[in-house]
């Protein structure tokens, strides 16, 4: 649960995710294998955050 702040962060403002968390790639949030970031990423981070697995 704690991740949760940081996935949003990463999907709402990627440089303030950069500038916080600079020792973490971004692309971590990258849930779904897209390569991207972004809001198709959700549905697969709750799934992680619910003990699914990886996706």
């Amino acid at each position: 649960m704690d991740d949760i702040n940081s996935f949003v962060l990463a999907l709402a403002n990627p440089d303030g995710y950069a500038a916080t968390y600079p020792n973490c790639n971004i692309l971590s949030g990258d849930t779904d294998g897209n390569g991207y970031v972004d809001f198709g990423d959700i549905n697969s981070f709750v799934a992680l955050l619910g003990g699914g697995g990886s996706p």
